[in-house]
């Protein structure tokens, strides 16, 4: 059984581990995207009648996919889910007119997962959302750590990518 003080000390870890911090800061983000996007003209015109456009089926499947599409099982293995449950978003953003299906030329079995123009309209909202949403996370910690985050985030998700 663990003592008082070990407790304690798991708890402050598990409340400060960065792993908790992502998640919660993912959640935060999702939110507050989910509220501007709300009061997005084109986006209330488009959610009409489709939950995955106001839902999490938009804020989790399309930030993973290009501009010039990109094929589910590749969709599945960056969102690190089935490609039963990528399909299942896909099918969701389609019925919303977002999204559509086309042959992948390099594979014929395959399906590139590629934007309408209306899917395009949408992102380009969602991305007008975000900087909104930086600059409220500017206010609130700064120019020069917001800064330092997106330098540490762009080395943790791309490496030496960039």
């Amino acid at each position: 059984m663990l003592t008082r003080n070990q407790l304690q000390t798991l708890q402050a870890a598990r409340r400060h581990g960065i792993g908790r911090l992502l998640l919660l800061a993912r959640r935060d983000f999702l939110d507050r995207l989910t509220d501007h996007m709300a009061n997005d003209d084109f986006v209330k015109s488009h959610a009409t009648g489709h939950k995955a456009v106001m839902g999490q089926a938009s804020g989790r499947l399309l930030p993973f996919i290009d501009l010039d599409g990109t094929r589910s099982v590749d969709l599945a293995r960056r969102m690190g889910v089935s490609k039963q449950a990528v399909g299942r978003l896909v099918k969701e953003l389609e019925e919303a007119g977002l999204l559509h299906r086309e042959p992948d030329g390099a594979d014929k079995r395959a399906f590139l997962v590629k934007f309408t123009e209306p899917g395009l309209e949408y992102i380009r909202c969602m991305h007008a959302s975000i900087q909104l949403i930086e600059d409220e996370y500017t206010e609130l910690v700064g120019a020069e750590r917001m800064k330092s985050l997106r330098e540490a985030l762009i080395q943790i998700a791309y490496g030496d990518e960039k």
